[in-house]
C-alpha cells in the first residue's frame, strides 16, 4: 500500500507541475518593446509565442495566431490591410476586430506587462485591451498561458 501511495504521489505531483517554461508557448515570452511596429503599421509576427505584436491607435497588443473558426494559422495582408485566414475566409482588423467569415468572435488576446530597464512593471493589459506604449518601455512579457477570449460577434 505504501508503494502505491508513494507512486501515485509522485505521478501526481509530476502532473501538477507546470510544464511550460518561459520563452516556449504556454509561458512567457520577452520581446524587446522596440520590436512593436509604429502605430497602425504591419504587424510584427512572434513564431515562438504565436502571436503577432500590434500596435494601434489605442495601443499595443498581442493577438493570439489562430483563428477562432476553426483554430488555423492566419497571415496578415498586407495589400488588403487585414489578417485573412486562408481555410474560409474570416477577416480581421489590425487591432483583431471580426470584419466577415464565419469566425464567431474578434481574435483572442494574450496578457502582457510593460517592464522598465530595471525589470519594474510600468503597464500591464489583464484583459486582453490594448493600453498606449508607456514611456521608458523596455521589455513587453506576453503571457501565452493567458489568453482572452474575443468578443462574439452573434
Amino acid at each position: 500500500m505504501a508503494l502505491f501511495l508513494a507512486q501515485f504521489g509522485g505521478i501526481t505531483f509530476f502532473f501538477a507541475m507546470p510544464r511550460f517554461r518561459a520563452g516556449e508557448f504556454g509561458g512567457k515570452i520577452t520581446v524587446r518593446a522596440d520590436e512593436f511596429p509604429q502605430p497602425n503599421q504591419a504587424p510584427v509576427s512572434n513564431n515562438a509565442g504565436k502571436f503577432w505584436l500590434v500596435h494601434t491607435d489605442a495601443g499595443i497588443n498581442a493577438l493570439y495566431k489562430i483563428c477562432t473558426h476553426l483554430g488555423c494559422i492566419f497571415p496578415w495582408s498586407d495589400a488588403a490591410k487585414i489578417f485573412a485566414c486562408p481555410c474560409h475566409g474570416s477577416q480581421f482588423k489590425l487591432d483583431g476586430t471580426y470584419i466577415a467569415g464565419p469566425a464567431p468572435r474578434d481574435l483572442d488576446r494574450f496578457t502582457f506587462e510593460v517592464l522598465d530597464a530595471n525589470g519594474n512593471v510600468i503597464a500591464a493589459s489583464t484583459d486582453g485591451q490594448p493600453i498606449p506604449m508607456p514611456p521608458g518601455a523596455d521589455t513587453v512579457v506576453v503571457n501565452t498561458g493567458q489568453k482572452i477570449l474575443g468578443k462574439s460577434h452573434f
